[in-house]
């Protein structure tokens, strides 16, 4: 009688397993998807920049304002991100081959002292070669006035200050190429 209990109650527990791998992978999907799908245009409804104050590399304070007049993609980051991660070596090429043209990369890295250090994200940085503006939101207000909740979080914003795309999660290289052509129109 025992073995009966014992095997009813393993077939149940492998039945509980199956539907909950089920339902995470269903509701996995579900937020990858809606993901990809926040890649909106707001060229319709455009919000305007929030000025942020962040720090360079020697700890000066550095404005999102400083560069008005120019277009700027603003990446939001951290290196216990894994898809924010895979994204650099696209932001690195952007900065190094934009330069000229007057388009501004800023990298702000969410340095919240615990998982994510000015030390380690500069340590990150160097190892990898990278030569694209670093910045450190050390208070993560910068993160703050943007309601960054999730990372990466990438924001196109036009010379005018107008926010032209809001993008979330780890981009393309071709969506950044597209979103670019449509900041240097």
């Amino acid at each position: 009688m025992k073995k009966k209990e014992l095997l009813i109650a393993i077939i149940c527990f492998v039945g509980f397993l199956g539907i909950a791998y089920i339902g995470y992978n269903s509701l996995s999907t579900s937020y990858s998807q809606k993901d990809t799908q926040s890649q909106t245009d707001n060229s319709q409804n455009k919000k305007k920049e929030k000025d942020f104050v962040v720090y360079d590399e020697n700890m000066n304070k550095v404005k999102l304002s400083d560069y008005i007049g120019k277009p700027v993609i603003v990446n939001f980051w951290a290196i216990w991100c894994p898809p924010c991660q895979d994204e650099m070596p696209i932001f690195n090429e952007v900065s190094s081959k934009y330069k000229q043209e007057e388009l501004v990369v800023l990298m702000v890295n969410m340095t919240d002292g615990q998982r994510e250090t000015v030390d380690i994200a500069k340590k990150y940085i160097s190892d990898n070669n990278y030569n694209m503006k670093v910045l450190f939101d050390k208070d993560i207000s910068a993160a703050r006035s943007y309601n960054i909740e999730s990372i990466p979080r990438t924001l196109f914003i036009d010379k005018n200050g107008d926010i032209v795309n809001d993008h979330l999660g780890e981009i393309s290289k071709k969506e950044m190429d597209a979103q670019i052509k449509g900041l240097l129109s």
